[in-house]
């Protein structure tokens, strides 16, 4: 929705251009309009600065940095506060007065009111920084579920933020790869925790909150609490499936206030068609639904989508990415990450939207957190099944199964010493396990899984939430979305309806060996059974096949010897292996290996070469 960056600089080496040059750098996020605000103090200097894409209030009113009636604070936004008219009209009976119509102001009018228990009023998806000049303190957030990105560097001389790795790279921070990274990002195709490929610049926390006191720099750090679930179902089935359904269609419906053209981006799965459904069922006007499909029918959910589309009477779009556009994309993917992106699922991704923003469409509701908190990732069924199973196993056995399989006993030797579901699960989405990224980095590497006593369903989805959904999905809509200007909002992460499906118990989420078992029921409500009822596709490539035609002159390229001499971070011996491996027998595990490696690389070559 929009580009933030800023600054405290302690010893004025930081100059305002360093500023202007960080906010043209987020220059895609906007396109309605910037501004800047740079205060030299003299024990410090301070910076602010927006790169604005509006989407509520498009007035020259709604510009950024907004600075209150008061002249005492002033904010810098990325994101949208769905709950802002209610909001504005608690805060009017206060006796506040507003002088526009936008969801900023009313958040800057929060922070006055309620300090930081803000955060248990609002609804939104935000990363904001507020210069508090009464308090002399820079008071940063970031939402509860990581839809909006920050970054952050901090040391003893300066504190910098911006939306996006390139808005940071603008101040003077020394560019260098976290090798520390490497390891997880094979591991999982996504960097962990906080970490970034650049070391020192860290991704800021989900559901935390930063102040910083201006003259000492001190610097305070806080997971900030929502608002308490107010009613909690009983355990029957009708009683929890009309309260998620209830909570379900506020999300979607409060996600739908704009004022610009919204459109839903439609598979032929549970997730956007529930959206779509709810959308479409609360408005007269046609819905905007848009598709991508695939050559290989096996990928194609075109023809669902389409079905699904009629069904609901939206007005529909579809297009079908070729070859060029693959290459085209791919060419793509460092400048629209600035760091690698292990999830080859960006490519249709980054065709579709780049394909919507010919439309006049400024804001994308999507479908993000929909298996997370519904459960529909087959390796949940699977990652239960396997632990149920070793937990019967005694440990002789275990190890002469290890012994008897070659191609996955590294996979399974970790699956089957798994202390935890959640670590079964951890080791079978895996790319890499422990001892092939050892050998790749030629270190030891040891991956300590996750180790807790929940055999519970929900334990599954609580990881993925914190960790595979903001540090891939969201990550991967977000910058997609908006290198192509267009907001996109995440339609089912309300942070209610999130806590509520904690609460409730297993069975809701997989039933008779049936994923989604909730979610479904909520759809078919809407649209019948027989247009949903297909195996789950997912948005993903033909990656074997693209791997071993359009893309194998890039692994000749950029997983040559003499480009990965450059760094030395891989054995080139071990690179090789894997290559040659998939050349002669092209299959899914390897080809999604290489994709790491070449991304990694790719990611290098534009930024150290």
């Amino acid at each position: 929705m929009c580009g933030i960056t800023g600054f405290i600089d302690y010893q004025q080496s930081i100059s305002e251009q360093n500023l202007l040059n960080a906010s043209t750098a987020l220059r895609h996020r906007g396109g309605n309009g910037n501004g800047h605000i740079y205060e030299p103090h003299e024990r410090y200097n301070v910076g602010l600065a927006n790169e604005r894409l509006a989407t509520i209030d498009r007035s020259n009113n709604g510009l950024q940095p907004f600075t209150s009636a008061c002249g005492n604070y002033t904010i810098t936004f990325n994101g949208t506060i769905y709950n802002y008219l209610e909001l504005r009209a608690t805060l009017i009976k206060y006796g506040i007065t507003f002088n526009t119509l936008s969801d900023t102001e009313v958040l800057i009018e929060c922070y006055k009111k309620w300090g930081h228990q803000l955060f248990e009023k609002i609804d939104g998806a935000f990363a904001f920084a507020i210069l508090d000049r009464k308090q002399k303190q820079l008071f940063l957030a970031r939402d509860t579920m990581g839809v909006k990105p920050l970054y952050f560097f901090k040391d003893k001389n300066f504190f910098a933020f911006a939306s996006e790795l390139k808005g940071m790279l603008c101040y003077p921070i020394v560019k260098q790869t976290n090798t520390r990274a490497l390891a997880g990002y094979l591991r999982k195709g996504y960097f962990e925790g906080n970490e970034t490929i650049f070391e020192n610049i860290f991704s800021f926390k989900k559901q935390h909150y930063f102040i910083i006191d201006l003259n000492s720099g001190n610097f305070l750090e806080s997971k900030f609490e929502n608002a308490t679930l107010l009613h909690k179902p009983t355990n029957s089935e009708a009683e929890i499936t009309e309260k998620v359904h209830e909570l379900l269609t506020e999300s979607v419906l409060r996600r739908n206030v704009a004022d610009v053209n919204i459109g839903v981006m439609l598979s032929g799965g549970y997730d956007s068609a529930t959206v779509a459904a709810i959308l479409q069922k609360n408005q007269a006007k046609k819905l905007r639904t848009f598709t991508l499909g695939f050559k290989d029918k096996t990928l194609d959910e075109a023809p669902a989508a389409n079905a699904i589309a009629k069904h609901l009477n939206t007005n529909h779009s579809e297009y079908y990415i070729d070859d060029a556009g693959a290459i085209n994309m791919l060419e793509k993917m460092p400048d629209i990450f600035d760091e690698p992106m292990g999830d080859s699922g960006a490519v249709p991704l980054a065709f579709l939207v780049s394909q919507i923003a010919k439309e006049d469409i400024s804001v994308l509701l999507g479908a993000e957190g929909g298996d997370e908190l519904f459960a529909g990732y087959t390796n949940y069924k699977r990652a239960i099944w396997l632990h149920q199973k070793s937990k019967q196993l005694p440990n002789f056995i275990k190890k002469l199964a290890i012994g008897l399989s070659k191609d996955r006993k590294n996979k399974l030797k970790e699956i089957l010493f798994a202390e935890s579901l959640t670590g079964v699960y951890e080791s079978l989405a895996s790319f890499y396990p422990a001892n092939e990224i050892s050998k790749l980095l030629n270190k030891e590497v040891k991956i300590s899984l996750t180790n807790n006593s929940s055999d519970s369903i929900k334990s599954l989805l609580i990881f993925d939430q914190e960790n595979y959904l903001p540090n891939d999905l969201l990550l991967k809509s977000d910058r997609i979305t908006m290198h192509y200007g267009i907001d996109n909002r995440d339609a089912m992460l309300k942070t209610d309806l999130v806590d509520l499906l904690k609460t409730i118990e297993d069975k809701w989420f997989i039933k008779d060996g049936n994923l989604k078992y909730l979610l479904k029921n909520i759809t078919h409500q809407y649209i019948p059974k027989k247009l949903m009822d297909r195996p789950k596709k997912g948005f993903s490539i033909p990656i074997v096949e693209w791997m071993s035609t359009i893309y194998r002159p890039y692994l000749e390229q950029y997983l040559s010897p003499e480009q990965l001499d450059k760094h030395r971070f891989f054995d080139i011996v071990e690179v090789f292996k894997i290559k040659n491996r998939f050349y002669m027998n092209p299959n899914g595990g390897d080809a999604r290996k290489l994709w790491l490696l070449l991304q990694f690389q790719m990611w290098y070559n534009q930024h150290f070469s």
